[in-house]
Formats: C-alpha cells, sequence, structure tokens
C-alpha cells in the first residue's frame, strides 16, 4: 500500500504526467515560483519593504517553505524514477540527488535552510527558484542535451578564446605600460581590457593609447567576432540535429501505430518516417477541400476524418489512408475530408510520395491496389464507416 502510494506521488510530481493531479500541482508550482521572485524584487523596494515587511516575510516563509516540502517528497518518491527498481531505495534517492533536477531542487529549499538559520540574507537567493522552471521546459531540456553532446567542439572553442584572451592581454601590456600604468601595469589588469574588447563591448573606460595597441584592439575585436561566431554555430547546428531528431522520433511513433505499416519492418517504417509529417487538427477543421490539386496524401493515426461527397460521405479512422488518388491521377480533389474529431495524421508529399513509391515496390502495390478498387467504388476498408456506399475518398 505504501509502494503503491509512493507510486501515485511521483506521478503527481512528474513533469509531464497527464492526470488532473498532476496539472493541479504544476500550476500551483509555477505560481508559487513566480509569487517567490516577485517577493525578492520587492523585497529589495525601500519603500515597498518598509510598508510591506511583515507580508513579504510570511509569504517568503511560506514560499521557502512550500520549496523545501517539494524536496523532502521529490526524496521520497525518487526509488519509482525509471530503472529505480534496479537500486535499492536509499542508493536510488542518492543518485536522485547528485542529479541535476536533485541538485536545483536542494538549491530551491536552501533560502529556507537559510530563513530557518534567522540568516537575513535569505530572501535574496529567491532568483535560485526561477531554475525550477528548467524541469518544466523541454526547450531548456533540448538545449541542455545540445551542448553535452557538442562539448568537445564547445570546449574546443573555449581554449581558443582563453588562448587570445591572455595574448591580447599580454601584447596590450607591452605597448601600453608605459604610457598607462594605472590600467596596463600588469597582465592581470590588463585581462580587464582584454576581455571586453575580445568580446566587442567595448565600455570605453580603458582605451589604448599608442597605434600599436589600438592596431591589436581592432585584431582582437576581428577575433572575438569569429571566436562567438563558432560557438553560435557549433550550438545552431546542434539544435536543429536534437530538433530533427525529436520530430523524427514522435513521427516514428506515429508510423508504428498505423495498423497499415505493421508488417513493413524497422528499415521501411525509418525510410517512411523521414518522408511523413506530423499534422494535428482540431474538431471540424477542413483538411481537404474538393477541387483543390492535390499535393499530399494522408494517413489517419489517431483520431477520425470524414471524407464529404456529393450526396454520400465516409468515415475513416487509424490506420486508414486517404488522397492518394489525386496523386495518382494527377486529377483535382474530388471530395472534401473534414476532421471528424480531433486527429493526428501523417502527411506525405507528392514528390515524397512518387519517391516512396519507387524505392518500396511493395509498398506501391498495395496502395495502387487500394486506388483501383477506390476508383471501382468497391473498396471497403477496415475501421471505415460507411455513411453510404463506400466510393473514392479524396
Amino acid at each position: 500500500m505504501g509502494a503503491m502510494n509512493r507510486r501515485r506521488l511521483y506521478l503527481i510530481l512528474a513533469p509531464h504526467s497527464p492526470g488532473v493531479p498532476a496539472r493541479i500541482f504544476r500550476s500551483v508550482h509555477h505560481s508559487v515560483v513566480a509569487a517567490g521572485i516577485a517577493v525578492m524584487l520587492l523585497a529589495t523596494v525601500a519603500s515597498i519593504h518598509e510598508a510591506y515587511e511583515w507580508a513579504l516575510e510570511a509569504a517568503f516563509y511560506g514560499i521557502a517553505a512550500f520549496f523545501l516540502v517539494e524536496y523532502v517528497l521529490r526524496l521520497f518518491t525518487a526509488p519509482e524514477r525509471p530503472g529505480g527498481e534496479h537500486y535499492s531505495e536509499l542508493w536510488a534517492r542518492l543518485t536522485w540527488a547528485k542529479s541535476i533536477g536533485g541538485l536545483l531542487d536542494v538549491l530551491g529549499a536552501v533560502p529556507a535552510i537559510l530563513a530557518l538559520a534567522h540568516d537575513p540574507t535569505a530572501s535574496l537567493l529567491g532568483f535560485i527558484w526561477g531554475f525550477k522552471y528548467v524541469r518544466y521546459s523541454p526547450g531548456l531540456y533540448s538545449l541542455g542535451r545540445v551542448v553535452a553532446h557538442a562539448r568537445n567542439a564547445l570546449l574546443s572553442v573555449l581554449l581558443g578564446f582563453a588562448m587570445v584572451l591572455l595574448t591580447a592581454a599580454s601584447v596590450s601590456y607591452l605597448f601600453e605600460r608605459n604610457t598607462q600604468p594605472e590600467v596596463f601595469g600588469s597582465i592581470p589588469a590588463a585581462l580587464w581590457w582584454a576581455i571586453v574588447t575580445l568580446t566587442t563591448t567595448g565600455y570605453g573606460d580603458v582605451v589604448p593609447q599608442t597605434i600599436a595597441g589600438r592596431m591589436l584592439a581592432g585584431v582582437v575585436m576581428v577575433c572575438g567576432i569569429l571566436v562567438f561566431a563558432l560557438w553560435a554555430g557549433i550550438l545552431a547546428t546542434g539544435y536543429a540535429q536534437e530538433l530533427r531528431r525529436r520530430e523524427f522520433l514522435r513521427t516514428w511513433e506515429l508510423v508504428a501505430k498505423v495498423p497499415f505499416f505493421h508488417n513493413i519492418g524497422a528499415s521501411l517504417i525509418a525510410e517512411v518516417a523521414r518522408l511523413l509529417r506530423p499534422r494535428d487538427y482540431p474538431e471540424g477543421a477542413i483538411i481537404v477541400r474538393r477541387g483543390e490539386p492535390g499535393d499530399c496524401m494522408y494517413f489517419v493515426v489517431e483520431g477520425e476524418v470524414e471524407i464529404q461527397l456529393v450526396d454520400q460521405g465516409l468515415y475513416l479512422g487509424p490506420g486508414q489512408f486517404f488522397g492518394e488518388l489525386a496523386l495518382l491521377t494527377g486529377a483535382p480533389r474530388n471530395a472534401s475530408v473534414v476532421a471528424a474529431t480531433a486527429c493526428t495524421l501523417l502527411a506525405l508529399d507528392v514528390v515524397d510520395f512518387h519517391e516512396l513509391l519507387a524505392r518500396q515496390p511493395e509498398l506501391a502495390r498495395v496502395i495502387h491496389e487500394e486506388a483501383r478498387l477506390r476508383l471501382r467504388g468497391t473498396a471497403a476498408p477496415p475501421f471505415a464507416q460507411p455513411v453510404a456506399a463506400a466510393v473514392d475518398p479524396a
């Protein structure tokens, strides 16, 4: 019974659980984080702090207590994490505590611990709570994966940055030490100018006076632009690859749900997943209009679509496809298709359609056979619920 309750608690605390209690907890959690940051900001405004000192202090203690309790609960439910069944409860909790999520949560509990110790700086650490949003942000999670995968390249550029920085500080010290000994009197002192110049920030508080120093400044600025361009390029490329990976995995999962593809093998699923594009439609959305040129065909993954003909109709459910006739014959769409319920479809572009049929003869045979039957008005596909006689769907 205790393990069952712990599992339920874990699902409530999990970032992407679909249940109502989990959604309520996320709403409360995000609101408390925002309130904590607001309290920290308001506490630094002298007039507000003097007028509402007790209210701000009470709010801070309540918010700090919330995050302390949250940390204890997450630590308690750590054995329920994926893979936790292979470890003892103590080791599973220690493993979670050492993870990035565990470290962020323990940092979120620090203000509460300091508040219990009556540390006056406790309220100023409320900015730590902002990092608790990271767990609920897929974009930041993806960025973390990008940085982890590209760490070797990023560290190489960082090494180059450090080398240029040290060289710039050393050479500027040689050029400017006699002219401006107060700011270039040592290499550590010259590092400030080198950092400001290499990052192209240019505060203007330290400026080379010699011709050689100014020429050096120009070279350092160009090097700074190149270094940060490399960093940006590495991160942009990695982020694009991560997005393509996530999209491919989502498409793969959707393709695997379509009964039509169940027996085609992993290699063909990978080929199809590369070409198909997931599309989500709300109930009542028009997917295809009669008379339009055919630019793609669709596979139904989830939900139901209605093929609207002049005097009859047809409902297609998961596993069915439509729109192939317009691609095979080149004729305009002869029916409109509407989302009968909220649905997820996989779209295959006309160019990719012909490429796929050329490379997969067996798949081409099945689609051509289905199209031939639909042209003759004899198709009765599974999952279909005919409103009238089954006819050509789009």
